[in-house]
Formats: structure tokens, sequence, C-alpha cells
């Protein structure tokens, strides 16, 4: 576990002129109730980008309007004790002159009026920035102590039941025939996607279903921003993997336009059901915007790298990843292969049988990384888990199979469900990497097992940012480096979790998050082709801003990160939490007595967030 503080501390000298009137509270009133809604019209949802590049704080917008109205409020407090004094002293020296106590009188009923006033317009001035904020994304909460969260119905990515997406949130030049791809914790009830879809009573199991394939809007609602939701496309087919966690949204026509680029919002609503009937989405729904660029991607997808890489020999309990150069389609390239049937688009074989390698394909790394495991039990780990081997003292040759383009010169695959794998925009992968998708352009490679099993398991070498760290950039990435090859589909928000928590009032606000996976060189250099040498992982966190604290309010946010036994090497041996760094590099040294590494230290009790 570690614990990062986000700390930003901004001061702000002003000279204030105040002219005290017998009406002034009245006219500040006023001002509140008019200029409060004018700087909600006025967001713009990129301050913080703005903010950061420019130098310049990086506040939200409804911070710094908050802080305003405190500071107006506290001056108005001043002026309306001056004008309480003022009106007693004129009273109290009256002398029985009934002119001065009238005028008393009038400066105490206005000061009260002005009071109210004040109250009033800020009560409602409250309300309508609530309104405002819910209607353009923003946070509804109202609080102007800086515990608003930054992006709105978000909290269901990463916190709750929703693993990945793609287009990832805030993504720029998107190609305009790209699909749209929501991956869930859960499997997930067709129905809730599909207009017309009839499970036949038993979401979890296909075979009895009655088909269709049109979104229902209603659910899950894609428009142009500057639309609005009453906008949403409804010529839009609805694919799905298998294990009913992967959804795919595919609209007819073209997204954007050729000329300009277009802002596009997702939602999907809390009314969407997983296959136990229940609604696991986030209260609110969840929402996400993307920007499509002008252009149509032809560019076929391509092997980066391979593990186990070409003619290398390993031990049999190893899983097989391969690494592509851009997101793939989890349509094409996930599923389950059984002894003589089942998925084929990428295919493992040995040498003493014909037949492909019975196991699973599963996605990772924001659509990038596929991982194959067999489903021939061998052992257990050192967490008493079943792993599972393939063929052994065997050579293995592995294939990943490209779908069947339109032409040669039109990667587009030409036949669905797809023969191959393909990209999101449905463009054929290409084998030889020569940008020319021919017919059986297939990536073949082939390494040795041994008949060994390895047990060694992982361990974190560094952290960033570091244990209890302060000043920590609101944007920046959080990361792990772990020093073997990770199983990158155990790298997930099941096994890795981030949360928050404001100190002075004990609250969370809402904050997305997702991983990616890095696989090293000894030497601490990316693996980018397939000469280099895989030896370790680096596990990256990207999220939501986190919120600046503020010790003048005071607002301290404080954020933590738990990487459990869920983590696996690529020889499925599970993370050890003790094996993680303490505060300077060494080894927290958990034992049987004290089995939890809490911030560094061996505890002999679960660790305390915060």
């Amino acid at each position: 576990m570690v614990f990062i503080r986000v700390r930003y501390t901004s001061a702000m000298n002003s000279r204030w002129m105040l002219t005290v009137l017998k009406r002034g509270a009245m006219f500040a009133a006023v001002g509140l109730l008019i200029g409060a809604p004018l700087f909600v019209f006025a967001a713009d949802t990129n301050l913080a980008t703005v903010g950061s590049e420019s130098g310049l704080g990086t506040d939200s917008l409804m911070t710094i309007i908050g802080r305003v109205i405190s500071v107006l409020l506290s001056i108005l407090g001043v002026v309306f004790l001056i004008l309480m004094v003022y009106a007693g002293t004129i009273w109290m020296t009256a002398g029985g002159d009934g002119k001065k106590v009238e005028k008393a009188k009038q400066i105490l009923i206005n000061a009260v009026i002005g009071l109210l006033l004040t109250l009033s317009a800020y009560a409602i001035s409250t309300f309508i920035i609530n309104m405002l904020t819910d209607a353009t994304g923003g946070s509804g909460d109202g609080s102007t102590s800086g515990s608003v969260s930054p992006e709105h119905l978000s909290n269901s990515l990463g916190s709750g039941v929703i693993r990945d997406h793609y287009p990832a949130r805030s993504a720029s030049d998107v190609p305009r025939n790209t699909k749209i791809f929501v991956t869930f914790r859960d499997a997930m009830d067709p129905s809730s996607f599909i207009t017309g879809y009839d499970v036949s009573g038993t979401p979890d199991d296909v075979s009895d279903d009655v088909v269709a394939t049109a979104i229902d809007s209603a659910n899950v609602k894609i428009y142009a921003r500057a639309d609005g939701d009453v906008a949403a496309l409804t010529d839009v087919a609805v694919s799905f993997t298998e294990d009913l966690t992967t959804f795919v949204f595919d609209p007819t026509a073209y997204l954007g336009s050729s000329t300009e680029d277009v802002t596009y919002a997702v939602y999907l609503s809390d009314k969407i059901r997983n296959t136990d009937a229940e609604t696991p989405i986030d209260s609110g729904g969840y929402l996400w915007y993307f920007t499509t660029g002008t252009t149509i991607d032809i560019t076929p997808p391509t092997v980066s790298y391979v593990i186990p890489t070409d003619g290398t020999t390993k031990d049999r309990n190893i899983v097989v990843q391969a690494v592509f150069s851009e997101a793939v389609d989890p349509t094409s390239a996930t599923g389950t292969r059984l002894a003589d049937s089942g998925f084929q688009n990428i295919q493992i074989v040995g040498t003493s049988s014909t037949a492909p390698v019975a196991g699973t394909y599963v996605m990772s790394n924001s659509y990038k990384t596929i991982t194959f495991t067999s489903t021939d039990a061998c052992g257990t780990n050192s967490c008493n888990e079943t792993i599972y081997c393939l063929p052994g003292g065997e050579l293995i040759t592995s294939t990943i199979y490209s779908a069947t383009p339109t032409s040669a010169t039109d990667p587009a695959a030409s036949v669905f469900p797809y023969d191959g794998v393909v990209d999101m925009c449905g463009n054929s992968f290409d084998g030889d990497a020569d940008d020319v998708v021919v017919t059986d352009d297939d990536y073949v490679w082939s390494f040795t097992t041994t008949n060994d099993i390895n047990l060694d398991g992982p361990a974190i070498e560094s952290i960033s940012p570091n244990i209890e760290e302060e000043d920590v950039d609101l944007d920046q990435q959080v990361s792990m480096t772990f020093d073997s090859i990770l199983d990158s589909s155990t790298a997930n928000s099941t096994n890795i979790q981030t949360v928050n928590k404001e100190m002075t009032s004990g609250e969370s606000h809402e904050l997305w998050y997702t991983f990616g996976t890095t696989t090293l060189t000894s030497d601490g250099e990316e693996v980018t082709v397939a000469s280099q040498v895989p030896a370790k992982t680096l596990v990256t966190i990207s999220h939501g801003t986190f919120l600046a604290s503020d010790p003048t309010i005071p607002l301290s946010y404080m954020y933590s990160v738990t990487a459990n036994q869920g983590v696996r090497n690529e020889y499925q041996n599970c993370f050890v939490p003790g094996e993680g760094p303490t505060a300077t590099g060494g080894t927290c040294g958990t034992s049987t007595a004290s089995p939890y590494c809490c911030n560094g230290t061996a505890s002999t009790t679960a660790c305390v967030l915060f």
C-alpha cells in the first residue's frame, strides 16, 4: 500500500477599496446572484489543461468561484458589523434627537435586509450552479471548499464496474471510422445494450437468445457534444465478446466531419444490468468524451513484440503474450479454445498434437496486449492458486491470423465474424508489417518448453510517486516497476486499486483510472521490437485529475495505491506484497507473523487507509 499526498498551495494578495453605503450589502447580494451563474456559463472543460500548459494555477473553476464567494461573504460580514456599530453609535449619541434615532433605525433595517438578501442570493446561486454544472457535465455537489469532483460521472471506470473503454477519455484525433468499445468487470446482460434482444431468461447463456443488433439508445447514448443527447445515434450495430464483458458499438455512418474535429459524448445509463440482474454502474451513469479528427484509418495493425520471444526456452507454466502496435478489436482477438473447437484467430500448437492447445485468450493494456493461458492444470503457486501449463518438452508454435481483407488496397476485413485479428477500425492484421494486407498475412513464431515449473514470484523494484510523497503534480501518472515480466491481464482494477480521501471531511471524490503495461529490458529500456530481450514490467496508472490540497482552507487530499496478490508474473506466480519497496528503496520484509506491507513497513494487521 502506498500513500500519496497531493498538495498545491497558492497565495493571492489583493487591495480592496470599500465605500460603505447604507445599501451596500444589498448591492453585493444582487451582484452575487447575477454574477455567480455567469462564471458557470464561462466554464471551459479544458481549464486545467490550459492552466497546466501555461504555468498558471490548475484549480477547478468551481473551486475558484467558491473562494471568490467566500471572500465576498467575509467582506460583507465586515460591512454588516461596521453598519451595526455605526448605527449604534448614532443612536447612543442622538441625545433625544428624533431625526438621528430614525436615521440609526433605518441603517439597522437596511443592514439586516442586506444581510438577508446576501444569504438568500448565496443559496439561490448555489442551487443554480449545481443545476448548470450537472447539465454541462461538471460536478453537481455544490461544494465551494475544493472538494468538487473534477470529472462528473466518471467513477465507474476503475473504481467501479467499467474496466476500460476505447476511445479513451479525452482522446483526440480519433479516426472517423472507429468503433466504440466498453469492457466491464462483470458479464453483462446483452438486452441492456440492444433493442429487441431477448436472453430467454438466461442472460449468461447466449445459445438460446433471440438475437438483435440495434443499439438501445435509452441506455447507451452516443452523440456529438454540440448537438446534445437528443441527437443520440440510433443507427449503431452492437456486438459483444463470448464472455459478455466487452460490448462493441459500430455506427453505420462515419463519425465526425472531413473538414473539422468533432467532440463526441458517450453516456452509459445506471439502468444497464449484468447477468445477475444487478445495475452495477454508479448512480447517475457513466459519461466520457473523445474528439474525432478528419481522417479515415486504413493503417493495419502489426505485432510489436511477443513473449516468449522467438527461439527461446521457457518453463512450461509460461503464459504467451503478444503486444500490438495499436489497440485491436477484442471480438477478433479474445475467446476460449476447446480441445477440438472454439476460438481460432490465434492458435498455439505443440509438436505432440496437431490440435491447438486449449486455453483462453484475454485482452489488457488498453486493448493492445493479448495473453493466452492454457487450461491444463499442473500445480499450485505460492498463494495456493492453480497454475496451468503448456505441453512440456516441446516446440510450441504460435500463429496470429490475419482477417481476410476486402482487397489488396483496402485492408478492411471483408467478413464478420472476423476470421482473423483486426484493429478498432476493422483493418486486418498485417503479419509481415509491410503495410500491405494480403490473404494469409499471418505472424508465426516458436519457442521451446522445458518439463519444469517455475515458482518464482514477482517483486516491486520501484514506485512513483514515492511513499507519502508530497507536492505531487495533479496529473502525474502513478507507476510501479516489477522485477520480472507480468501477465499483463492481471494488471487491472481488481488487483490494483486507487482510492482517495480528504482528511478534514473524511470524504472521497470521483476518480477514474486505467492501466497500461510496458515491457522493459534489464537496463530499463522500453521493449519496442522483437530483437530486444524482455526482462521486467512497468505498470502505469492513468487517472482523473488529483484535487489540490490547500492548508489555508484547510484541505488535505491523500491518495492510496494497493497492489494485492492477484497480480501475477508470466509464470502465473502471485505478487507477494511484502516484497514491495520502502520509501528508501529497501524491502518491506513481511513474515508469517507480519504478513502485511503498509507504506513500506511490515505489519501484523491489514493496512488502514490514511
